[in-house]
């Protein structure tokens, strides 16, 4: 009896301090079983460039982990992503320019999505490893449009120029290491 209770009581006890630990000011954007994430605001330099922090917590173990700050002088990897085939690339942690979003990735509770828009035309979308606290950047201009969970997939969407002239937006399915899986649905013209 006495070891159920001393369980309980730390197990109650590192809830409460991890929680202590998380910003007050910190807000919930998704949650999945015993995990959540959270972005707090850390700084407002001006309207377009805000800095964020990103919060991982797992209400079971009671472990509240800092991911990320956000760094709005990141430079993308647009080139470096075209050259790998669309394939997301990997960056350093402190290269995630924006994170006023962040999901659970579908079926892998300690993958982090986040993405938002420092550059005021696209949006930047990352994959965090809550564990090894490294990063990769996914080939998407316009964000996640749905977390498969069925699949363990996200789906992102992009724009693109037609030759002679008009721009279209097409969605694609990325799995968990950044990859491209397929196409979805056909082109939108815009």
């Amino acid at each position: 009896m006495k070891q159920v209770l001393l369980a309980l009581f730390l197990s109650c006890f590192a809830t409460l301090s991890a929680q202590a630990q998380l910003p007050a000011t910190a807000e919930l954007k998704d949650s999945h079983g015993d995990v959540a994430v959270y972005t707090n605001v850390e700084e407002v330099i001006r309207e377009e460039y805000i800095v964020y922090s990103v919060w991982y917590v797992n209400k079971q173990t009671g472990m509240v982990r800092k991911l990320c700050t956000t760094n709005p002088m990141a430079e993308g990897q647009w080139e470096r992503m075209q050259k790998n085939n669309g394939n997301g690339v990997t960056v350093g942690i402190d290269q995630i320019a924006a994170a006023d979003k962040a999901y659970i990735f579908p079926g892998y509770v300690n993958k982090v999505v986040v993405e938002g828009c420092p550059d005021s035309r696209n949006i930047w979308t990352y994959i965090i490893d809550v564990n090894t606290l490294t990063a990769m950047q996914i080939s998407a201009t316009e964000g996640v449009q749905e977390c498969d969970w069925d699949r363990k997939e996200i789906i992102v969407s992009s724009y693109g120029y037609y030759e002679e002239g008009g721009r279209y937006t097409y969605k694609k399915a990325i799995d968990v290491n950044g990859r491209f899986l397929r196409q979805v649905g056909e082109r939108e013209r815009e």
